[in-house]
């Protein structure tokens, strides 16, 4: 039982189905390759809540494994640097600071921006962080937003204007993920040689799928909390080029070599520079029937690079082995003539 859940808490209203909240969700999967030769992994998290975000108390985030307050990193800092924030959104953007509101940043796009939309980018703090347990072996992630931006108009209400409102956006990273939790890695059994230089790892990614949560997590979680409806989610898998094969239940939409230079900042100093990062797209736009548009679920396979020592031994024993042997027997049957020689010889 392996599913995320993603659900909302509102300010004032306990009625949430009255206020038509919906939101657009980045997920970066990041599997980095590291200096001595293993791989780290972590999650990115990132919500667009549209439209009645300033409505909104908390979002809070249900794993179903162990996650730790000091695994929980912001991301909102990071992002306020113009060019790196323009790389992830694919688009120009000026970023400005607002006095009275240190937490926010006020995002806008350049004049030669068509499709972008204002928005603003809330920094968390540890304040912002209040993590849970829940039996039998999960983690919830409460974040809480404290407060909104009064100042550049704030954060709007809904309208029917055609023009979208200001929008919050908040991002952070969920690290030491551990095995089995919503990656898996196997061995290569059908293939003697592929075994001792490459893995399997299968990416079993799961949003708000209820038949995938334990029954009592789901219920404690849900006692006060609403599932987060979505318009949009864009899943990312980065891996290192060692990534021979990339599969899934469906295919991704676009694929991009990162520069490393412009990402160093962002995924920390740990990584292995000498190889390349390549992220795969898949996005998913949610359909209006608002039973299926808060649920998501997608699976990867791939294929990378691991080499393992010790299978390698054991395959050159082997193969010493059998290289004795086989000198030993051919050993034996040159000898063999003399031997017989020597037979005829004695019985005389």
């Amino acid at each position: 039982m392996n599913s995320i859940g993603i659900l909302y808490t509102l300010r004032n209203s306990s009625e949430p189905s009255k206020i038509n909240v919906s939101a657009e969700l980045h997920v970066n999967y990041w599997k980095v390759p590291v200096r001595n030769g293993a791989y780290k992994r972590f999650l990115d998290f990132g919500i667009f809540i549209n439209d009645v975000a300033r409505e909104v108390s908390s979002v809070s985030f249900y794993f179903p494994f162990k996650v730790e307050a000091q695994s929980l990193k912001d991301l909102g800092e990071s992002l306020s640097k113009s060019e790196l924030l323009c790389t992830l959104f694919n688009n120009d953007y000026v970023v400005r600071n607002i006095n009275g509101a240190p937490s926010y940043f006020c995002i806008s796009p350049s004049p030669n921006s068509e499709k972008a939309h204002p928005f603003w980018l809330y920094v968390l703090g540890e304040n912002n962080f209040k993590v849970s347990d829940i039996k039998p072996n999960g983690s919830v992630v409460n974040v809480q937003i404290l407060s909104t931006p009064k100042k550049n108009g704030g954060i709007q209400p809904a309208s029917n204007e055609k023009k979208p409102n200001r929008n919050l956006y908040f991002r952070f990273r969920v690290e030491d993920i551990p095995e089995n939790s919503i990656f898996y890695e196997e061995n290569i059994s059908n293939d003697f040689l592929q075994s001792a230089f490459s893995k399997t790892e299968m990416i079993d990614f799961r949003i708000n799928e209820v038949r995938e949560m334990n029954p009592k997590a789901y219920e404690e979680i849900t006692k006060d909390k609403t599932f987060l409806p979505f318009s949009k989610i864009h899943f990312f898998f980065v891996g290192s080029s060692e990534d021979e094969q990339i599969a899934g239940n469906t295919d991704y939409k676009d694929c991009r070599l990162l520069n490393y230079d412009r990402w160093q900042a962002y995924i920390g100093d740990n990584y292995d520079s000498t190889r390349k990062l390549i992220a795969y797209h898949w996005c998913w736009k949610g359909d209006t029937n608002a039973q299926t548009r808060d649920r998501y679920s997608i699976f990867i396979k791939t294929v990378y690079k691991s080499i393992k020592w010790k299978t390698i031994l054991k395959y050159c024993s082997v193969v010493f082995g059998l290289s004795l042997v086989s000198t030993i027997v051919w050993d034996a049957i040159k000898a063999f003539p003399c031997f017989i020689n020597w037979i005829v010889e004695l019985c005389k």
